[in-house]
């Protein structure tokens, strides 16, 4: 039986990449490694046939298995990192394939027929993939936030949720007790970080937080979620401007807005 290696962090994506595997009905060994340094210990102990890995953790990169992956066929996930970064590990590291975790989460759709193709004709992927046009440099929009508590400004859909589920009333449920755990300590992580003016968690605290707001296609959320990062990415200075404050504090009103909403969902499935 073929062997995949998934590193992932994040609880949510780890929830999602394995349903949809297991959706496709292609039955391979699956372990999960939910860091580097597991992903290190795995890839020391086993002979994978294929790894799919997100670029950035919350204990290092994709970069920091340079040695660990020179040998293994690998597919990149990356969480919306600038191009010029994509493009490095491509030639570091020789992925067969590249994808961003796009609010559609279309990825998710594009990963096991990617899957499929490499183990039955076991060449090297196309460079050019349907999802990889996404993989651009964002830039950091330096617009201005007024925080403003408007239940307005806060979507949520299960669409993506009942798509990578499958319906199954119980794994949506379960995913929406996820958001409704993690959050709240994600948002006071971010707090302490910003107030220590501790830019590179800042980073992977961000980062982190996207997933949830991605599955249920909180676009405005993610979008806030993302300036943090980016802005956080820039220099030191940017944990303390004023506008990176602003969008923390709306990302707060919104992200508690958004708990309550998924709460009165929960008795509805």
């Amino acid at each position: 039986m073929k062997k995949i290696l998934i590193i992932e962090d994040d609880l949510i994506d780890q929830m999602a990449i394995t349903r949809m595997l297991k959706k496709q009905n292609l039955e391979y060994q699956y372990t999960i490694a939910k860091s580097i340094k597991a992903a290190k210990m795995e890839l020391t102990q086993t002979s994978f046939d294929l790894v799919i890995t997100d670029h950035n953790l919350a204990d290092g990169t994709t970069f920091d298995l340079l040695d660990d992956l020179k040998n293994t066929s690998f597919i990149l996930i990356s969480g919306n990192e600038v191009s010029s970064t994509i493009n490095s590990v491509k030639s570091k590291l020789g992925a067969i394939a590249c994808y961003t975790k796009d609010l559609d989460m279309n990825y998710l759709e594009e990963l096991p027929k990617v899957i499929k193709q490499f183990f039955k004709q076991k060449i090297v992927i196309p460079k050019q993939q349907k999802n990889q046009s996404i993989l651009e440099n964002v830039e950091v929009k330096h617009k201005e936030f007024i925080p403003t508590q408007n239940t307005q400004n806060v979507f949520i859909s299960l669409k993506n949720a009942h798509k990578i589920f499958d319906g199954k009333k119980q794994e949506i449920k379960e995913s929406i007790e996820l958001f409704i755990f993690h959050k709240p300590r994600e948002m006071e992580n971010l707090y302490n970080y910003l107030n220590k003016e501790d830019c590179q968690n800042v980073q992977k605290t961000t980062h982190l937080m996207k997933s949830g707001f991605r599955i249920f296609e909180m676009k405005a959320q993610f979008e806030l979620a993302e300036f943090i990062e980016k802005s956080a990415g820039l220099n030191e200075k940017m944990c303390s401007c004023e506008k990176v404050i602003n969008a923390f504090k709306q990302l707060s009103i919104d992200t508690k807005i958004a708990i309550e909403k998924l709460q009165k969902e929960i008795p509805l499935l």
